[in-house]
């Protein structure tokens, strides 16, 4: 996977993982200041969700 982010973000290191996002499997496909891109695997839908939602802080 390709990282477009800025490598000193805090949370470079999230991108590519899979998460736990109501209640569906997502992607972390990219960080940028206070929020995450998230691409549900079931159909490839992208959102952006804040860091803080996905991490639970």
């Amino acid at each position: 996977m390709r990282r477009i982010t800025n490598p000193k973000h805090p949370n470079v290191d999230q991108v590519g993982t899979d998460v736990q996002y109501e209640g569906e499997t997502h992607r972390i496909t990219d960080v940028g200041g206070s929020s995450f891109t998230l691409v549900r695997l079931r159909d490839g839908y992208g959102r952006t969700v804040a860091i803080r939602k996905v991490n639970g802080r």
